[in-house]
């Protein structure tokens, strides 16, 4: 097998595939990110270079690797002015990244972590892969337009493309306060902080640990999939509502939340990913149940 580099290591989600996919792929995976790795790990290879999307890291003689690339926009709060300060920032680096791998005479496997976020609102649940794409934030129309542009340079050079359309993951320890729901209601309960809950809270919403996702790209990496291009839906294809999450959270840690309850003109819709692709294509179904999942979250050790 080739090699694997991870880029976006020193992230939350990279990171966690770092180690994993280390394990699971001894001597043979290294991280590719601006920052020193978040936690100390002696045992994990990591390429720290200013630029990432700049792909000089990649040895000439990998022309076969694989490339999982968390690297790029990685929350949904980040302001833009406008599509086209989106397009500068974001989008276009994304496009020259893959132009730049095949201009070095790359032709491996480029594994893109999307979101779930690119169905937009849909009434029909679960959502396959071959929903339409109805982006309603910046964010999410960024992971739609690299998708996009990374497709269609797939077709013209003819190097291996995945995109995994990943649900909401938790259950890292190294996710900071602000890290997805499920630790802000945790963070809510250490501090005493309220917990605003805006409109119903009744939305269903697919909430996927990370243990789960990182067995999930070990699948991809090592998978011969049929096709040269696929996407995937990464979740669980199970709903949890924000209501039921805040019950669950006070349960598992035998804590009450001081819940403010508060009005929301325009609720989101539920999203609950349909997975059944990626569990025949990969031999992978997700084992962490959201209850077990937060029991496994709430004991998690500090991280020094």
């Amino acid at each position: 097998m080739s090699a694997v580099y991870v880029t976006g290591s020193s992230g939350v989600l990279g990171f966690e595939l770092l180690d994993h996919l280390s394990a699971a792929l001894p001597g043979r995976v290294t991280g590719v990110a601006r920052k020193p790795l978040p936690v100390r790990a002696d045992a994990l290879a990591q390429i720290v270079t200013p630029g990432v999307l700049t792909p000089d890291w990649l040895p000439g003689d990998e022309r076969s690797a694989t490339i999982v690339h968390c690297a790029g926009l990685a929350s949904p709060r980040v302001p833009f002015a406008s599509f086209a300060d989106l397009s500068r920032r974001e989008i276009e680096p994304q496009a020259a990244f893959a132009e730049a791998l095949v201009a070095r005479g790359w032709a491996g496997h480029l594994v893109y972590v999307s979101s779930a976020g690119v169905y937009g609102d849909t009434d029909d649940l679960p959502i396959p892969e071959t929903a339409p794409l109805v982006p309603k934030s910046f964010y999410a129309l960024q992971k739609t337009a690299t998708e996009q542009a990374l497709r269609m340079l797939a077709g013209r050079h003819g190097f291996r493309l995945t995109v995994l359309r990943l649900a909401n993951a938790y259950g890292s320890p190294l996710a900071g306060p602000s890290f997805g729901v499920v630790t802000i209601l945790l963070e809510a309960l250490r501090s005493g902080a309220p917990f605003r809950l805006f409109g119903t809270g009744e939305s269903l919403r697919d909430y996927l640990h990370v243990a789960d996702f990182t067995r999930a790209v070990e699948r991809v990496v090592t998978v011969d999939l049929p096709e040269r291009v696929t996407t995937l839906n990464l979740g669980t294809g199970q709903g949890t509502s924000l209501v039921r999450l805040v019950a669950l959270v006070q349960e598992v840690t035998g804590q009450s939340l001081d819940l403010r309850r508060e009005p929301l003109e325009n609720e989101l819709k539920s999203s609950v990913l349909d997975i059944s692709r990626a569990r025949a294509l990969l031999g992978w179904s997700p084992e962490i149940g959201i209850e077990e999942g937060l029991r496994r979250y709430a004991r998690r050790p500090a991280t020094d």
